[in-house]
């Protein structure tokens, strides 16, 4: 989307305040989105294949406070280039009236200090040998690879995923946003993916430092410039221009073309009269007029180093300053992208069915997903349930049966985008259900003192078992700390039944052993424990399912998102299961029920 499309209105970025989020992403926005269903761009074809994996993820933040707040004075460096805030604002066109570095601003009396400070020796960086796989093919295009190497780690490409048509045509992202009014983009640097990319993007940055060496010594003592750095430079330049030339309207965008023309610029390195403290403070008036106020700290600590490396021959403090550019680009984007996100969700969710319906359409007919598994998953349901029930609650019904953690089943092929949903309310699950053990055998070791325990108290105590559970992880946390839960328990038992004094060895014996035993999910207690979970669980779906049935909306729009303990209450439970199954269903329903009605007929 053009970033000068829009209403005709605009509102200024720098005089709006700004929120930012706990988790990780963004602030405002260069870019208009409509608000309007006229004005909406409409969405692509859905895709025939997947999106590749990116180098970004989709991450969802805590629910965010809706009053804003003054500008951000927190700076935020290159490290925290992970933690961008979700919120984002329109951007007034502005055009920048600073003056653009040309040859005549150099005296030539003078040594230009772009280049003759750049004469202190560096440690030559060691050069990661690099391995491939005698299983792949070798690598035939040669220049393909070099010329990758010498690009920097953020690029126009890289970024794509982050345009707007790319956010129409990710299934994946359409379906997770329907689940969460929070989720947005971030850089993805967990796991083994993230750390390759952190080393790559490490070893380019040492590669920039040496040939910024060598080359501003080239210049000064007049020699011919290195190959390397004749490649680098001018991608490093021509990248610089093409991102910048996404993000600024259109009336901008003649002035950043000509600022930033790598061969002008190459030229005036090979002749040593760049300025590059004039280059950085007309960058940093471009960045400020179109980036979010919290970014302002940021843009000046770009221009500092910068200009200290100019002034005191630091070449590294010099790179840095152009690290720090690419920084505040990327960040800028992501901006741009989690803002449309917050802008165009009410649009995605509202036609999530069809898209996803002819997504998944494409997929079945070219043979590229088989829901054959998912049918017979059905058709074995209602096989089992009475055969007047209504094909919808027998559906309602397998979706919650599926979740129970001591029958684990593999999940229907048609559910591929909620996997990872659906295991973290099987979790949920199995943690509410050695919850209530927990608290049968708190209530059955109290029971002496013939006293009611209040809600309030079982709330009280509820709290203190996830704080000493805080620490433990997986879907077993409640086993690893079951010794610890048993002393407490003991203690708090000792106190409510009006004991004094230090808790006796043989009541804490009692607690880990009868605990130890029962938190398993092969224990008898907790298997008739886990089944009445479910039946209450699948009793609320069902009611739930059947109060949406007659809606031709989806209303997850005004589902709120648990965190915490209130995550592992049944109804919190029941509320995600019937969203994911009233979605799921209305995508995926006719197929289930033509299924039926074929084996009925046969």
């Amino acid at each position: 989307m053009d970033p000068s499309h829009g209403h005709q209105s605009r509102t200024s970025l720098r005089s709006l305040p700004s929120e930012q989020f706990e988790a990780a992403p963004s602030t405002a926005t260069p870019q208009t989105i409509p608000h309007t269903d006229s004005t909406r761009p409409s969405p692509p074809t859905p895709p025939t294949t997947p999106p590749p994996s990116s180098g970004y993820d989709l991450k969802a933040s805590p629910p965010t406070p809706t009053s804003p707040s003054k500008r951000s004075s927190t700076e935020l460096r290159p490290a925290d280039a992970q933690n961008y805030p979700t919120k984002r604002l329109r951007v007034e066109p502005t055009r920048s009236t600073s003056s653009l570095p040309t040859c005549a601003t150099v005296s030539p009396v003078h040594q230009p200090a772009s280049t003759a400070f750049f004469t202190q020796p560096i440690d030559r960086p060691l050069v990661v040998t690099r391995h491939r796989s005698t299983s792949l093919p070798p690598l035939r295009n040669h220049k393909k690879r070099t010329q990758n190497y010498l690009e920097p780690p953020v690029t126009q490409q890289t970024l794509r995923e982050l345009d707007l048509q790319e956010i129409y045509r990710n299934p994946k992202l359409r379906h997770d946003v329907v689940f969460d009014s929070q989720l947005h983009f971030r850089p993805n640097l967990d796991g083994s993916r993230g750390r390759r990319k952190r080393e790559q993007s490490e070893q380019y940055w040492k590669e920039v430092l040496r040939d910024c060496t060598r080359l501003f010594e080239n210049v000064r003592e007049k020699r011919v410039m290195q190959h390397t750095a004749e490649l680098r430079l001018p991608i490093l330049f021509k990248t610089i221009r093409e991102i910048l030339v996404s993000l600024v309207p259109k009336n901008d965008r003649d002035e950043v073309m000509s600022a930033l023309d790598p061969p002008l610029l190459m030229q005036q390195l090979q002749h040593g009269v760049l300025d590059f403290k004039k280059l950085a403070r007309w960058l940093a008036a471009v960045l400020k007029a179109h980036c979010a106020p919290m970014r302002d700290q940021w843009v000046e600590q770009m221009v500092t180093r910068i200009a200290y490396g100019v002034d005191h021959g630091k070449t590294a403090a010099f790179v840095e300053g152009l690290k720090i550019i690419f920084g505040i680009l990327e960040a800028m984007k992501l901006d741009v992208a989690n803002h449309q996100i917050r802008t165009l969700r009410p649009h995605l969710v509202s036609t999530a069915v069809q898209f996803e319906q002819g997504y998944f359409h494409e997929r079945i007919e070219s043979g590229r997903l088989d829901i054959r598994e998912a049918v017979a998953w059905f058709q074995n349901a209602a096989s089992k349930a009475d055969k007047n029930t209504d094909p919808y609650f027998v559906f309602s019904q397998a979706a919650v049966e599926m979740l129970t953690p001591t029958h684990y089943v593999q999940y229907p092929a048609t559910f591929t985008f909620d996997f990872d949903r659906l295991d973290g309310i099987r979790d949920d699950i199995r943690e509410a259900t050695c919850l209530k053990v927990a608290l049968m055998f708190f209530q059955g070791i109290t029971h002496p003192s013939k006293r009611d325990i209040g809600q309030a108290a079982l709330e009280t105590l509820r709290g203190q078992l996830f704080a000493i559970l805080s620490e433990e992880e997986g879907p077993y946390k409640w086993i690893k700390g079951s010794t610890a839960i048993a002393l407490h328990l003991a203690k708090v038992a000792h106190e409510f039944n009006g004991n004094t004094g230090l808790v006796d060895g043989s009541s804490i014996k009692l607690a880990e052993n009868w605990l130890g035993k029962h938190l398993r999910p092969e224990s008898h207690i907790y298997k008739r424990i886990e089944r009445s979970v479910i039946q209450e669980v699948t009793s609320i779906v069902v009611d739930t399912m059947k109060s949406w049935s007659s809606l031709c909306t989806s209303p997850i729009l005004l589902a709120a998102e648990a965190h915490g303990c209130a995550s592992l209450e049944l109804p919190t439970i029941a509320q995600r299961i019937s969203h994911i199954a009233f979605l799921h269903w209305r995508i995926f329903g006719h197929r289930y029920t033509a299924s039926l009605t074929a084996k009925q007929s046969a």
